[in-house]
């Protein structure tokens, strides 16, 4: 399952789910929907600080796993909306909820479905979300022998992606 799907599925897993996005580590959001009668609270700027705080915040507390157990959601609590962030994979599942939703309830209803669907969970960005420049430089890079991983560093895309576009490139 892609992650615009996976995006569509978790969303209606509780009507008050506001929001259901994919985030790598970097903080881009790759895949995500929002429900129709749920009107965006933040700017489009505000939007991209708060996906990349996610993703920081996320990536900070795995460094407690050791002494903690491992990080299951962070969750932020506001008068208007809840905020929950779930590590999946390499990956990041952000949520936006209506106030009146049990943070809790909703981010173990949230994991539950992911390990009901982890095997078949393939998060990996549509190739799509790469611009025509990027895909340019990807196969220069590819072509003049760097490794996938430092491509995929470089151009600041997930591996996978970077894996999917070259098979993709060596077939045309």
């Amino acid at each position: 399952m892609r992650a615009e799907q996976f995006s569509r599925n978790v969303l209606a897993l509780d009507a008050r789910i506001r929001f259901a996005g994919v985030v790598e580590k970097s903080g881009h959001l790759y895949a995500g929907v929002r429900r129709e009668d749920a009107p965006n609270k933040l700017s489009d700027k505000s939007t991209e600080i708060s996906l990349a705080q996610s993703a920081y915040i996320v990536d900070l507390r795995k460094m407690f796993t050791k002494e903690l157990g491992e990080l299951k959601s962070v969750v932020y609590t506001y008068d208007k909306v809840n905020i929950l962030s779930i590590p999946v994979k390499d990956h990041i599942v952000v949520l936006s909820t209506e106030s009146s939703a049990a943070p809790d309830q909703v981010a173990a209803t949230v994991r539950d479905y992911i390990k009901s669907v982890e095997k078949e969970l393939q998060l990996s960005p549509p190739a799509n979300v790469v611009t025509a420049e990027k895909r340019e430089a990807m196969r220069n890079l590819l072509d003049s022998g760097i490794s996938e991983e430092l491509v995929a560093e470089q151009l600041d895309l997930d591996v996978e992606l970077v894996r999917m576009l070259a098979k993709e490139l060596t077939n045309q």
